[in-house]
């Protein structure tokens, strides 16, 4: 499992910004980098496939040409991105394996809306035959690859989707919960999690600092986001043997070994570990 990216909409560094945040990036370069949020379960399955996928295949190292699963989240173009439908069916392999793409039964909207409607018009909808869409429902279990997957409500809306899609993933008694653009976590899906004993959870530090927005946010600060840790440690969703991650980091507060430093120094039973561009993560 990979980090493709680990940044939020705008990355770091932002490339309109001057700030002190997005000027240490240019400048000492490495993890302070961060490209906008995906995620690869093996070279089979990956999460969110938005903006800076060509970037993350060169800087990660990874091809894509194996993958046969993309899970989204939802719709915001950082986290989506329609492009590799053109880029994949243009390639020169012999034969495209085909490819499931999964997302809720609303977020499906842009693909009738844009897709049938706009993109794939005047004898383009080749790109996509070989393309299974797949809508999801809440709280339904999924096989996708070797994993079980379960999409559960997160406190995030696009114009389709009223609520973003964050995955509890399974596999040989193992459980990963998939947290990105989540808000604080609605309690219809805190009663889920709630006895898993995770093994691990990847969950979004949006704005690294505290900077008091509103708990029905779709996003999280640095204290809401310990806050959230929290409730789900009070619930048995995590323990201390839990690995937590943080993700989809904004360039608002803190740099990257600024943040680090701070998950060191945080007083908590389990330990926060700040993901970075190309960070394994062994489950």
């Amino acid at each position: 499992m990979k980090f493709l990216g680990t940044g939020a909409a705008e990355g770091i560094p932002n490339p309109f910004c001057n700030c002190r945040v997005c000027q240490n990036a240019r400048e000492k370069k490495g993890n302070e980098i961060r490209t906008r949020s995906s995620f690869m379960l093996n070279d089979k399955v990956i999460i969110d496939m938005g903006a800076d996928y060509f970037a993350q295949s060169v800087m990660c190292g990874v091809s894509f040409a194996n993958i046969e699963h993309i899970l989204f989240t939802h719709t915001h173009d950082d986290h989506f991105n329609y492009t590799f439908f053109w880029e994949r069916f243009v390639s020169e392999n012999d034969a495209l394996l085909r490819m499931k793409v999964y997302m809720t039964d609303e977020a499906m909207g842009i693909i009738e809306d844009f897709y049938m409607n706009s993109r794939l018009t005047d004898g383009r909808e080749e790109f996509i035959k070989n393309v299974d869409f797949v809508p999801l429902k809440y709280g339904e279990r999924y096989h996708i690859d070797s994993f079980l997957v379960t999409p559960l409500k997160g406190r995030h809306e696009t114009p389709y989707e009223k609520n973003s899609a964050n995955f509890l993933i399974e596999n040989n008694g193992k459980a990963l919960f998939y947290g990105l653009d989540s808000g604080c976590f609605l309690p219809e899906t805190v009663s889920v999690l709630a006895g898993k004993r995770l093994d691990a959870i990847i969950t979004e530090c949006t704005f690294p600092m505290e900077c008091g927005i509103s708990e029905e946010s779709g996003h999280m600060d640095l204290t809401q986001c310990m806050n959230n840790l929290d409730r789900l440690f009070a619930c048995n969703a995590i323990d201390n043997h839990t690995a937590v991650y943080l993700s989809h980091i904004g360039s608002t507060g803190m740099t990257h070994s600024e943040l680090q430093a701070a998950a060191e120094n945080m007083n908590r039973p389990y330990k926060v570990i700040v993901a970075f561009d190309g960070m394994e993560l062994e489950m």
